[in-house]
C-alpha cells in the first residue's frame, strides 16, 4: 500500500434484485415488500444485519418467529463478523469461503421459513 493509494478488500452485492429473487421470504422479513425497500441499502450483508437487528430489537415479528430464527440469525451475524475480519485482514481467500458459507446458510434458512406457517409482517 502506498502513501496515497489505499488497497482495500471488500465484499459487495452486485445486483440487489438478486437478494430478493434468491431469498424472497428473508427479504420480506427484513425490508417488507420489494417496492417498499427500493430506497434502502439492499445486499447480502445488509440482509444479515437487518435480520439480526430485527431479531434483537424489532417488535414487528411474532415471538414464535423470533424463537424459531434465533439460532440461525445469531449464526448469520457471526459469519458476517468473520467475513468482516477476513476483509480487514486482507484475506480474500478466507473471505471468499465465508461468502459461500453465508449464502448457503441463507439458502437453508429461506427453505426453513418457507416450510413454516408463521404469520409474518
Amino acid at each position: 500500500m502506498g502513501k496515497t493509494l489505499l488497497v482495500r478488500v471488500s465484499a459487495a452485492t452486485h445486483d440487489p434484485d438478486d437478494v430478493f429473487r434468491r431469498w424472497p421470504e428473508l427479504s420480506r422479513l427484513a425490508w417488507g415488500e420489494k417496492q417498499n425497500a427500493d430506497l434502502k441499502d439492499v445486499g447480502v450483508r445488509q440482509l444479515t444485519d437487518v435480520l439480526e437487528d430485527k431479531w434483537k430489537f424489532g417488535e414487528d415479528w411474532p415471538r414464535d418467529l423470533k424463537n424459531f430464527l434465533a439460532r440461525d440469525v445469531v449464526a448469520l451475524g457471526e459469519m458476517d463478523r468473520r467475513l468482516e475480519d477476513a476483509l480487514a485482514d486482507r484475506r480474500a481467500d478466507v473471505a471468499d469461503r465465508i461468502t459461500y458459507e453465508l449464502e448457503d446458510a441463507l439458502d437453508e434458512l429461506e427453505g426453513l421459513i418457507k416450510k413454516q406457517a408463521f404469520v409474518t409482517p
